[in-house]
């Protein structure tokens, strides 16, 4: 094999598996490349190359040197089964891991890519900003939340990395494990954001609708998706005070919650929790298909 052909491998962690090994497939720059979503315990079976470069050499020198990274064996793999051509782009390992850290934000850890030259060189998973988190994800990696990995990737893939570094902008909140404020953060954005500038005026309501109408679900036909949304953040916050839509933004912004969270059930907390994962689902939902359409309009 030449060495212009090469393997990745990503790590993650702090996520739910079934245990159940997975299969998709991406298409870049005319090349297919066979992703396997898998374990530690599974993975044992994998065949060469990729089982000696895995287990003897990332996985052992991973356990050896875990004392500012999760430990090997308590992640997920995602592994390119089949070697791609490194000149067809130096992209693609970046673009995925950005969509997988989209779909699978934090407290769920993604490590940076390792890679395999046959017969050249190998680099090992590194972590960057790694902390134990004191939430847990409630997201489970399986094969249909990893179709929505797949949809972003096509998405973005003609794309110039440029248009989408908002993504990453957004990842950040999700690293400040501190749900009340990426949850006020978060809200601080759609109402900027998304800011109708003939009012003149900001109104968190106003700009949230907005969003879902011009770039998470638009159009007559979706508009029971949207309601659908309102109503479950209405019914979140009811939960915790007052079902009003801007209730949450409200206590958050000027600081009531820290009268309340301290009366807080276990419950409530989780639907908070809830809450901010729903918000990051659809801001990054929304700003991928402002991204895609703004990207189209400019060629035409």
């Amino acid at each position: 094999m030449i060495e212009n052909y090469r393997y990745n491998c990503w790590f993650i962690d702090n996520i739910v598996f079934s245990g159940k090994d997975f299969s998709k497939t991406l298409e870049f720059n005319d090349e297919k490349i066979e992703l396997l979503i898998t374990n530690y315990q599974n993975s044992k079976t994998i065949e060469e190359p990729l089982k000696d470069w895995i287990h003897n050499k990332i996985i052992n020198d991973g356990m050896m040197n875990s004392r500012n990274s999760p430990l090997p064996i308590s992640s997920i793999f995602v592994i390119t089964k089949n070697p791609y051509n490194h000149k067809v782009s130096s992209e693609f390992p970046h673009l995925l891991r950005l969509c997988l850290k989209i779909v699978y934000f934090q407290p769920t850890l993604i490590s940076k890519t390792a890679e395999h030259v046959p017969n050249l060189v190998s680099t090992m998973v590194t972590w960057e900003g790694f902390k134990n988190s004191r939430n847990s994800s409630k997201i489970e990696i399986n094969s249909n939340s990893f179709d929505k990995v797949i949809q972003y990737f096509n998405a973005l893939k003609t794309i110039p990395r440029l248009n989408y570094f908002i993504l990453e902008e957004i990842y950040k909140i999700s690293q400040i494990d501190d749900s009340i404020i990426e949850l006020l953060s978060l809200y601080s954005f759609i109402e900027g954001f998304w800011y109708n500038e003939k009012s003149n005026k900001s109104n968190i309501t106003d700009s949230f609708i907005s969003m879902l109408k011009t770039n998470y679900a638009s159009g007559k036909e979706n508009k029971y998706i949207r309601d659908q949304i309102i109503e479950k953040i209405k019914s979140q916050n009811s939960f915790l005070r007052n079902e009003k839509f801007d209730d949450m933004r409200h206590i958050l912004a000027h600081g009531m919650y820290k009268k309340l969270e301290n009366d807080w059930t276990s419950e409530q907390w989780n639907v908070l929790l809830e809450q901010r994962n729903l918000l990051f689902q659809i801001v990054f939902e929304s700003l991928i298909n402002k991204i895609v359409s703004d990207a189209k309009n400019n060629h035409t």
